[in-house]
């Protein structure tokens, strides 16, 4: 006897999307918690990764040489954080939205992930040594809407071999 079938198979589908959406809150949130020099030292180990990866002779030049190829590329390293992790955010919500059946999931999961954002950066601004700064939503926002875009791309092209499979066998 079949104990559950599609019905309980959906149910675990959805705990797993809701929690998947709320684990990637959490992180966007601990992060956003973060004190202005421990924000920074998190992101110090990729940004001076990259600057090794990219100049070899980093290491010989002077202080001055230093300071300033590192503030170029701090600032990058860290906008790529921020759009990431919204990128994942918006893909997870956009999953989830999928599975619920909303009407229009593409443009509730964007905006959901916008007001997470928003709502991110107003969290920051209470934050010691930290900002707020609507440049960051506008990032962040593009960061969902590339998550959202890029799970809508894999699920047409999903429907489509769909489509194109069962057309060969009909």
């Amino acid at each position: 006897m079949n104990q559950g079938g599609p019905l309980k198979k959906y149910r675990v589908l959805l705990l797993g999307l809701w929690l998947l959406v709320i684990a990637i809150a959490v992180m966007i949130f601990l992060f956003s918690a973060m004190d202005g020099p421990t924000s920074m030292k998190t992101s110090d180990g990729l940004t001076y990764w990259l600057i090794r990866l990219t100049h070899p002779g980093y290491d010989a030049l002077t202080a001055k040489e230093k300071r300033i190829i590192y503030s170029q590329y701090v600032v990058y390293v860290r906008k790529v954080a921020h759009f990431t992790e919204f990128a994942m955010l918006g893909a997870s919500l956009r999953m989830l939205f999928q599975a619920l059946r909303l009407r229009h999931p593409v443009v509730c999961a964007w905006l959901a992930g916008t007001l997470y954002a928003c709502t991110d950066e107003l969290h920051q601004h209470f934050v010691g040594t930290r900002s707020a700064m609507i440049q960051d939503v506008g990032i962040d926002s593009c960061g969902v809407l590339a998550g959202v875009l890029l799970i809508s791309l894999i699920l047409y092209v999903r429907r489509r071999k769909k489509k194109t499979q069962e057309s060969k066998f009909s």
